[in-house]
């Protein structure tokens, strides 16, 4: 029958869904879709063996945040680093974890939050890096050049940074083979928990209900599933000969319009900002589950009695320009409407800040994506009709 032990002599670990161990064993192999470039990992697993200070960060979307059990620190996130501390810890008090995870946010936003919600949280680079985005990303080169551009920023960013690709499991699939041509072009490991979860599913060993809380969120079990398939991953590494350190190519998978991706937060030296009615602060942006404090703080939302008349104009110089408007749900007694926005004096698109589904989710679009840095002229205005609404404008992001 299926969860029971069956085989009389087999090792009786406490594997989640009461799975005999040599077949979990099997399906963490399963997992295992690239070794890549071992050198920097197996660099972490020494520092941390030898009690030196390890910082670890999990970049991604809601699974990565801890969304399915009923105490998000039951996520994979959560446990990973407690069982990393277990592993290859002295004593666990050397290491130091920093979640970055964020509901619905897909690589896009995790390019524009990489340096304020990693790198400013533990005050360093990271010495370990976890990118998940896969459920959450779409597929299309939009996303993938993101996703690319946070693998290669971390690595250039100090040549210590050992980084992994994680690609969650979904009932609707993920986008594991878009990324992979990137992550084998950095020698990036590559872990992909759907693999296990559709043999297990397939030989019975759990059903759908069992893993999965929705559509895409693991129950706790599930998420002790995946922490197990990243550490098979440590596991793997830690017993394999050192390879030779690889050097991060000059060259991009991708274009390189995202290269030097910086957040905008106000004027900087490429950056003039003249807000005018959208100078007010949305208080009410996503909330992140291990503070419970907004995640943009740092935005710019027009609102129907704003003190200041105008449209938002901004001149910039980049080549690429990431921008995340706020949909809300349209049956909020706050209604917010559509905004015009113009890049360089022409309509370039009009997007709409209420959805029936929308729950305050910042969604990323590319307003200019170029080969060559150049100056240009954005303005936002609301749309004919809707000047008595709100709309926020929720993070920016550029690169030259």
């Amino acid at each position: 029958q299926t969860n029971e032990r069956t085989v009389a002599n087999e090792e009786t670990e406490d594997h989640p869904f009461g799975i005999p161990d040599s077949d979990y064993q099997e399906l963490l192999k399963l997992s295992l879709m690239d070794k890549g470039n071992n050198a920097r990992l197996k660099k972490v697993i020494e520092k941390m063996r030898a009690g030196d200070n390890v910082y670890i960060a999990a970049l991604g979307g809601s699974v990565t945040e801890g969304a399915g059990p009923a105490d998000f620190k039951d996520g994979y996130a959560y446990q990973f680093f407690e069982a990393l501390k277990k592993n290859y810890s002295p004593d666990g008090k050397n290491l130091y974890f920093d979640n970055a995870g964020l509901s619905g946010t897909p690589s896009q936003l995790g390019l524009i939050r990489y340096q304020t919600d990693v790198v400013d949280v533990i005050g360093r680079n990271p010495d370990l890096l976890i990118v998940e985005f896969a459920v959450n990303d779409d597929g299309q080169p939009g996303s993938t050049k993101a996703f690319e551009a946070i693998i290669r920023n971390a690595l250039r960013a100090d040549e210590h940074t050992a980084v992994i690709a994680l690609y969650s499991a979904a009932k609707y699939r993920n986008s594991a083979q878009a990324k992979n041509p990137v992550a084998q072009f950095y020698g990036v490991p590559q872990v992909n928990v759907l693999t296990a979860v559709d043999a297990a599913i397939r030989k019975a060993a759990f059903t759908e209900e069992q893993y999965y809380t929705d559509t895409v969120h693991p129950t706790k079990e599930g998420h002790t599933l995946q922490t197990d398939c990243l550490l098979h991953l440590f596991k793997t590494a830690d017993a394999s000969p050192a390879d030779i350190p690889a050097t991060v190519p000059e060259s991009w998978c991708m274009q390189k319009a995202l290269s030097n991706f910086t957040r905008i937060s106000g004027d900087d030296e490429n950056v003039t900002i003249s807000a005018g009615s959208f100078a007010k602060t949305d208080s009410a942006t996503q909330i992140l589950k291990k503070n419970n404090k907004a995640n943009f703080p740092q935005n710019w939302m027009h609102a129907p009695d704003a003190a200041e008349p105008g449209n938002f104009v901004m001149k910039i110089q980049c080549k690429a320009l990431l921008f995340a408007y706020k949909e809300q749900a349209s049956w909020r007694p706050e209604k917010f409407g559509t905004a015009d926005v113009y890049v360089d004096g022409k309509l370039y698109a009009s997007y709409d800040g209420a959805k029936e589904g929308g729950w305050g989710n910042g969604v990323p679009v590319y307003l200019i994506d170029e080969a060559e840095c150049a100056a240009h002229t954005v303005e936002v205005r609301m749309a004919p009709g809707d000047e008595d609404k709100y709309f926020t404008i929720v993070a920016m992001g550029y690169s030259r």
